[in-house]
């Protein structure tokens, strides 16, 4: 491990760890250097020993590469790139004060360079570095590195620092700065190449060879040339290679460069192809636009305008969202652009996200992440939200059809093959499903079904099967990597992923619904299928488990005020029948609902629940209070007035009604009393352990016990809920009371609920050192002031959004 021996030779007593200097030195002269693992979760400055590092240094450079920046020296060692920097410079300082070692078999010596196309600092292994120095040398030369560096000229230095993309004063440093003073291959020793030369390259309008043009002295050729352009006196620049040198005129360059650009200009894109069809590299195409087009974006294979790239896309996604259609973002990008999929994934996923972003209206960004993107070989398309529920609910339909249609052949199958004949004691054996292939809906069928709905998608599925060279596979899950089968199939593959366990679970429900019918079992006569039937039990085990463990998480936060002592016994009793009156009321609603569904009542419409929608299901997760209601009785027309409770009772089996009555009275208990005479914390606890004793006989499922990793998951959902809901909200009440709750959870660790809980802990603000006072301040003015700015509405949305505490700030 890189940091089980970083503190070596320290003692406790020393106070090394308040130091604040990058470098110290312990009693026992050991150099000592602080730094801090990104691997730590909280900042506590670490003391690395100088010589232990030096190795980790050493072997990183070996390993990633010879020469890194500081980011990725600090990426490998786990600092941060401050503390990166003043362990690397701490060893190279002996190599930049003074000349480097002469040893040729010095293995660690590390320098500093600076590199002149990435404009940023590099560590290097000494070694490495004038072992190039020297291979390149001895080619310009032919001869061995002393020779080299004796005879030739500070010409040659220049030279191999733009080939190695290094400064001229580092190539010396790491020459023993004997090239800077051996001047003896210099212009003035060769007035007929420079005036060969000068002849030779004056006329020339395209780049030229300079190995073409000079056979000999080649070695000296290029440095008289690059001489000769860095006077002026020949009008263009040099780059070489290894094996070869090129001269090219400022006028090819500024023909390229106005080629490029016009292009550029024009279409809002350039690719690499065309590029290299203008005689130019990658690198000179980047080192032209970005000096011509600054917020020019390179994506893998091009170099796009965003705005101008974006703007059409931006426009059909908008249209698609309105009309709750789709939108063909393919056909959109320009075609050189999109015939490669890793650009056309980054203008998608990049480039038009960040564009949606820094929009003012944020309600298109919002849509485009809810909404369906799918990006194939041949197609990039994007599916409004509303698209793509209203097809899910397409599917639902089918793969109801389809289980009651495969449920009926699989039961005459059976019954005709006498497969069921040997029971036990002459009883028939109930028939069994195994998944096949054949009870998985067709995706022709569903591709059809959504085609009727959407002509347009259903017309370029059509388009792509005739325009294709391979039939389109009609699998749900594609064998091959990357192939594309059309649009709509594409669609019906992403949207379905899960069809293969919908179908399965909605055909074995169905095969046992026909069992218990033929069987004389009774079953529910109601009109929905049987996987509709499970869907149902499906969200409500989610919502049960989510009301128990809300119920737990704020009783626990209620009991976390009153130990501290943060209120009065009235305050704590006032949060607590706010509870069992909002929270309370919502679980003992969920399971009244549910058990009279489960048994399907006759005369359940009769019971219903004030102040609340019975079709609506609250988002419990995101809610800022529960609401409080109760159960009434509405007869029929003509019918007697009844207690609820009773008709409850009367119209349960067994002790489903004396149970859930009992759970109404305590709720009505903790609602209804508010003199104190009944105890708010017994009837609390009278309603947990209620639930836990209950709630298994009562819907099959055992009240949910909550544990550290729930509750963590539950803060987790709750805050990205509230923060959903404050981005859309425009209500000024609403907007305080989401920020309220979504800064002291961010702060505190502990969710809370409910216009009680949420005012008393409000005025807890100015007393949280947290929470910075002018937070405190702002919320106070919002709440103070019916008529506020947007600008303030736009300030507080951005402290209940804030990812920490130091965000606030």
């Amino acid at each position: 491990s890189l940091f089980s021996y970083y503190i070596k030779n320290g003692k406790k007593d020393m106070g090394l760890a308040n130091v604040s200097a990058p470098m110290i030195k312990d009693e026992n002269h050991t150099t000592l250097t602080r730094a801090c693992p990104l691997s730590a979760i909280n900042y506590v400055p670490t003391l690395y020993s100088l010589q232990d590092i030096r190795k980790e240094f050493l072997r990183v450079l070996k390993i990633h590469g010879d020469r890194l920046s500081a980011a990725d020296v600090a990426m490998w060692l786990g600092m941060e790139e401050d503390d990166a920097i003043s362990v690397g410079d701490a060893l190279c300082v002996n190599q930049r004060e003074e000349q480097i070692s002469d040893r040729e078999d010095e293995e660690d010596s590390i320098c500093k360079v600076y590199s002149t196309v990435k404009k940023t600092y590099q560590y290097a292994l000494v070694k490495s570095l004038r072992r190039e120095i020297e291979e390149r040398i001895k080619w310009y030369r032919g001869d061995t590195l002393e020779y080299a560096m004796t005879k030739q000229s500070s010409l040659l230095s220049d030279t191999i620092a733009q080939e190695m993309d290094l400064t001229s004063e580092d190539v010396m440093r790491l020459s023993h700065e004997r090239i800077a003073t051996s001047m003896v291959a210099s212009i003035n020793d060769h007035p007929y190449l420079e005036i060969q030369v000068l002849s030779s390259l004056s006329g020339v309008t395209s780049p030229t060879s300079l190995e073409k043009l000079f056979d000999k002295d080649l070695a000296l050729v290029i440095p008289i040339t690059r001489t000769l352009c860095q006077q002026g006196r020949l009008p263009g620049i040099v780059s070489s290679s290894s094996n070869n040198a090129v001269y090219t005129p400022n006028l090819f360059t500024h023909f390229q460069r106005n080629v490029i650009d016009s292009f550029f200009r024009i279409n809002g894109y350039i690719t690499e192809t065309k590029c290299v069809g203008a005689g130019l590299s990658r690198n000179r195409m980047e080192c032209f636009l970005r000096e011509s087009f600054p917020n020019a974006v390179l994506l893998s294979h091009s170099i796009i305008d965003s705005e101008i790239i974006c703007q059409p896309l931006e426009v059909v996604i908008q249209t698609a969202i309105l009309n709750d259609g789709y939108a063909d973002l393919r056909s959109l990008i320009p075609l050189d652009v999109a015939s490669n999929n890793d650009d056309v994934e980054q203008v998608i996923n990049v480039c038009l996200v960040d564009s949606l972003k820094l929009q003012q209206d944020t309600a298109t960004f919002h849509a485009f992440v809810k909404g369906t993107t799918l990006i194939n070989t041949d197609i990039a398309l994007f599916f409004s939200h509303e698209t793509s529920k209203k097809s899910v609910k397409m599917l639902d339909a089918e793969i109801e059809r389809y289980s009651k249609q495969r449920a009926k052949e699989i039961i005459e199958n059976k019954n005709g093959t006498g497969a069921v004949a040997g029971g036990k004691k002459g009883k028939p054996a109930v028939p069994t499903l195994e998944s096949t292939a054949a009870d998985v809906i067709s995706l022709r069928d569903v591709a059809n079904c959504i085609g009727n709905n959407y002509p347009n998608l259903f017309q370029s599925q059509q388009e792509y099967e005739e325009g294709s060279s391979c039939e389109a596979s009609m699998s749900w899950n594609s064998e091959e990597v990357g192939r594309c089968d059309g649009p709509l199939i594409e669609f019906c593959r992403t949207v379905y992923s899960d069809v293969e366990r919908k179908c399965t679970r909605a055909v074995r429900a169905e095969v046992a619904s026909l069992n218990s019918t033929r069987h004389g079992v009774s079953v529910s006569d109601r009109a929905v299928g049987a996987a509709k039937q499970m869907d149902v039990q499906e969200e409500f085990e989610t919502s049960f488990k989510d009301l128990c463990q809300l119920l737990q998480i704020l009783a626990k936060t209620i009991e976390n005020f009153s130990t501290r002592g943060l209120f009065t016994s009235a305050e704590i009793s006032s949060m607590k029948r706010e509870l069992l009156s909002g929270t309370g009321c919502c679980l003992a609603r969920l399971l009244t609902e549910y058990c009279l569904y489960r048994n399907n009542v006759e005369g359940a419409r009769a019971l219903t629940f004030s102040h609340q929608d019975h079709n609506s299901t609250p988002a419990y997760l995101s809610a800022l209070d529960f609401p409080s209601f109760s159960l009434q009785y509405n007869p029929a027309e003509g019918g007697k007035q009844k207690n609820p409770l009773q008709h409850l009772r009367e119209s349960l089996p067994g002790s489903s009604g004396l149970n859930l009555v009992r759970m109404w009275n305590i709720c009505s208990d903790g609602n209804d009393d508010d003199d104190g005479t009944k105890d708010a914390d017994e009837l609390l606890d009278q309603f947990i352990s209620h639930l836990e004793d209950s709630c298994l006989t009562l819907v099959g499922i055992p009240f949910s016990v909550l544990d550290k990793k729930a509750e963590k998951k539950l803060l987790t959902s709750r805050r990205q809920g509230l923060i959903d809901c404050l981005e859309k909200s425009s209500q000024q009440d609403e907007i305080l009371r989401t920020c309220v709750i979504l800064i002291y959870q961010q702060t505190k660790s502990f969710m809370i609920s409910g216009k009680t809980m949420t005012a008393l802990v409000m005025n807890l603000f100015e007393q949280e050192k947290k929470i910075p006072t002018r937070v405190t301040e702002v919320l106070m003015d919002l709440k103070r002031d019916n008529d506020v700015s947007p600008e303030l509405l736009h300030l507080v949305k951005q402290f209940g959004t804030a990812k920490n505490s130091k965000a606030l700030a």
